[in-house]
């Protein structure tokens, strides 16, 4: 089991970049959403798969392309 120092939050996956193109195929990544909570998401071909870590919302879980992913982050 792993500890980490107070202040410290865990996240999965490394922070996402800031264009597809740098993104690694089938790499997890994580970024936070405009509403504070935070998702994962990991390119896998032409598609996205993204899906928020916590809260029972309609949107939880979702796919599509760069620009979906980004919409979505922003709700």
């Amino acid at each position: 089991m792993s500890t980490y120092p107070l202040g410290v939050t865990f996240q999965p996956g490394r922070p996402l970049p800031s264009d597809p193109v740098t993104a690694q195929e089938r790499t997890m990544y994580h970024h936070v959403r405009a509403g504070g909570a935070m998702a994962t998401m990991a390119r896998d071909g032409g598609a996205w798969p993204f899906r928020q870590l916590h809260g029972q919302l309609e949107d939880a879980y979702a796919s599509g392309g760069w620009n979906d992913l980004q919409a979505w982050l922003k709700k």
